[in-house]
């Protein structure tokens, strides 16, 4: 067995945990409890998480027939280029939600006055759906540069982006909000909110941070074709089920008193 097949296997078994974990959080912030502008942000991160590790688990059944048979087929071929394309637009929702909801509580904690009562009221519903349309228009470009024209110049382009612009953010919001957690670590209800948010910035930090600069350092350093052929298909999956996966966790860990 080989050692992609193992990981495809692991990513498998990640996906089948985590889609029921972020199931249970759409259906609670759905329908079952009042959502305020920030648990907006927190259930769009949900249904990211969900749908990029229900595709993902898709993408590994496919992989696993492919692998079985030993055979190409052009229609599996076809799913896998539209799952995949439908993937990495997940997975850059999900980066860019989940700068938005750090960059919402660092101005929580910075200007507390100004976001409970001046905030718009609906920041968060706007902020959502230009996230979601800027990350189909992503994905669709290098979707139509690499399959229409063959491409490949921008094929790693989502990894460019989010490492540009992503990661700076949240670092920064990280180390603000565990900063603000330090000094005043009394604020019981507060403080819960706080070290939600900072373990699950932390856990992307810790899963997907080294992906990002491999991706952005490959993007300068190698010539796009070449980069293809590194283990990045492996890497990705790998790192982004784990940080899709763990996020109801932190949730459940952290607010388990409702």
């Amino acid at each position: 067995m080989s050692v992609y097949m193992i990981i495809y296997i692991i990513v498998f078994i990640i996906c089948s945990i985590g889609i029921p974990l972020n199931g249970i959080v759409i259906w609670l912030l759905g329908f079952q409890i009042k959502r305020n502008p920030f648990m907006v942000l927190i259930l769009n991160l949900a249904i990211a998480d969900f749908g990029f590790l229900a595709i993902l688990e898709i993408i590994c059944i496919c992989y696993f027939i492919h692998y079985i048979h030993s055979i190409h087929f052009i229609y599996l071929q076809i799913l896998l280029n539209i799952l995949l394309f439908f993937s990495c637009t997940l997975y850059i929702s999900g980066l860019f939600l989940l700068t938005a909801i750090s960059i919402d509580r660092c101005v929580a904690v910075l200007f507390p006055i100004w976001h409970r009562c001046s905030r718009p009221k609906h920041l968060s519903p706007v902020v959502c759906a230009l996230i979601w349309i800027c990350s189909f228009l992503l994905g669709g470009i290098m979707n139509i540069l690499v399959s229409v024209f063959n491409y490949y110049g921008f094929s790693n382009l989502h990894l460019v982006v989010t490492a540009v612009l992503c990661l700076p953010l949240i670092t920064i919001s990280t180390l603000i909000l565990f900063v603000k957690i330090c000094i005043k670590p009394k604020q019981i209800k507060r403080g819960r909110l706080l070290v939600m948010i900072s373990i699950t910035l932390l856990c992307f930090l810790i899963f997907s941070l080294p992906l990002n600069i491999y991706g952005l350092y490959g993007h300068f350093v190698y010539d796009s074709y070449s980069f293809q052929d590194i283990s990045l298909n492996v890497c990705l999956p790998l790192g982004g089920s784990l940080n899709s996966s763990v996020n109801p966790i932190i949730y459940y860990l952290v607010g388990r008193k409702k």
